[in-house]
């Protein structure tokens, strides 16, 4: 008798990447020649050859890519819209995985050609497009019809995550937009089969949202984490009953011990006494929402968030050298995503902070052996809005160091504020002979992040500024606050 497999979220790390081995090869081959432009054109250049492409062994040899090398005319020519899937019909039969192609020569069997170009459609063609806003405009995250059906698996699985089920009633708090947070709550609802009201408009005021909460006849919210401390009395100020919820969900981030304290008071002292919390987070950039197990209302612990080891592959790495770090160390967190065809890139810099890395130890709380993240994770952590040189930007402090390092091994970025106006500096070692520096500011102006100054120091005024800044990567010296 076959064995029967391990669910998801109790496999053993070693299920987990063989696992893993066969999608990653199977998706950097629908990348590169199924085909996604921007990833075909930077493994071309850099002459990895995707069909020769081992698995995770080889996944440090494919480039780490962020968001500067999308949005820079100069570096991605076709914008970002190259990180959308171009697919063929014929890229299904040559570079999909059997299940697609078994599904493709049914279709025509059983319904002819017009049932088999659906059938590829659903395999090639992006019908759903989430818009993540940061440094350089929108980028695209885009989904074929077979990604929204894992889009709805992940959502089914988060909810198990979060304590929810079928007969709960949702209301999403989270602002109607082309987003991942919006988005991946009303998939958690569709992939449970969850009567959910998504309610709130954009920018609309979340206490004239709340007048839906006894229309829907809610035992489940979900609203942006930093409005979750003041829900309870908001509530209270409204008359709003929330004594039948039985579950809060912060959208965007964990909540810290003070504020899942403040959530937990408020929701007994409103007679919620079943009521539990939880956070549900993804990068912007990201195809999925992970989710914490849930607490009782008045308990303050929380364990990190649950990924999906056969939805995607999770590295740490250092901001300042995008070398890997230790797993239970803080870092940036890196995404390689697994079985998801509409587009996007292998090895994605999100930008985002797991100040406590990411641990594959079984959860103590709810017994899942899933990788899991944080639990405290900052979002855009070396994202600023800033005014430079008159000019208002949103920039990434990531930008400013790459292009450094990509000329001195040397370096290090300031950001100064001096009466309402931003200053950046950028020092490089002046023993590397850096190129010339014209080329440095010509490609941070195009990142509307031009320099005040750059610097050429000596190694040792560099390690005396590195001495000097605070935090863990003082390559970034942020003086702003």
């Amino acid at each position: 008798m076959a064995a029967v497999a391990a669910a998801w979220d109790q496999r053993s790390s070693k299920e987990q990447r063989r696992m893993q081995n066969v999608l990653l090869r199977q998706t950097v081959l629908q990348m590169a020649l199924g085909h996604v432009p921007y990833v075909r054109a930077k493994l071309a250049a850099m002459g990895i050859e995707a069909r020769e492409f081992k698995g995770l062994d080889e996944l440090p040899s494919l480039p780490l890519t962020m968001r500067r090398d999308i949005v820079d005319p100069v570096r991605n020519p076709e914008g970002p819209r190259a990180i959308i899937l171009r697919g063929t019909a014929d890229g299904v039969k040559r570079f999909s995985d059997r299940s697609v192609v078994r599904r493709v020569a049914l279709a025509r069997l059983l319904g002819g050609e017009e049932i088999q170009e659906l059938a590829i459609e659903a395999a090639t063609r992006a019908i759903h497009v989430h818009l993540a806003a940061g440094p350089g405009g929108r980028l695209p995250i885009a989904y074929t019809r077979d990604d929204l059906d894992l889009l709805a698996r992940a959502g089914g699985r988060l909810s198990a995550l979060l304590g929810l089920e079928r007969h709960d009633r949702l209301l999403n708090l989270v602002p109607f937009g082309p987003t991942l947070e919006f988005w991946g709550i009303f998939y958690m609802a569709h992939g449970t089969g969850m009567s959910a009201v998504h309610f709130r408009r954009e920018r609309q005021d979340v206490r004239r949202a709340l007048e839906a909460l006894d229309d829907a006849s809610a035992t489940a919210v979900a609203l942006p984490a930093d409005e979750a401390p003041m829900f309870p009395d908001l509530a209270r100020q409204e008359n709003v009953d929330i004594s039948k919820l039985r579950m809060l969900i912060a959208v965007g981030r964990s909540l810290t011990a003070d504020e899942r304290a403040v959530v937990g008071e408020g929701l007994l002292a409103a007679g919620a006494g079943d009521a539990r919390i939880a956070a549900a987070y993804g990068s912007a950039e990201a195809r999925v929402l992970w989710g914490e197990c849930s607490v009782p209302a008045g308990r303050t612990e929380t364990f990190g968030f649950h990924t999906y080891p056969d939805m995607e592959i999770l590295e740490l790495v250092s901001p300042e050298t995008g070398r890997p770090v230790p797993g239970t160390a803080p870092g940036e967190i890196v995404i390689t995503p697994l079985g998801f065809r509409g587009g996007s890139v292998p090895r994605w810099r999100t930008g985002d902070l797991a100040l406590g890395g990411i641990t594959t130890e079984p959860c103590p709380n709810c017994g899942r052996t899933v990788p899991r993240v944080g639990p405290t994770v900052r979002r855009g952590a070396w994202q600023r809005v800033v005014t430079l040189q008159g000019e208002r930007s949103w920039i990434d402090l990531r930008d400013a160091g790459a292009a450094a390092s990509e000329r001195s091994s040397d370096w290090q970025i300031e950001l100064r504020r001096e009466n309402g106006s931003h200053h950046l500096f950028v020092y490089l070692g002046a023993e590397d002979k850096p190129a010339p520096i014209i080329d440095l500011y010509e490609d941070l102006k195009r990142l509307r992040a031009r320099p005040t100054q750059i610097v050429l120091a000596d190694t040792a005024e560099l390690a005396a500024r590195r001495s000097a800044a605070s935090g863990p990567w003082p390559r970034y010296w942020d003086r702003s606050d």
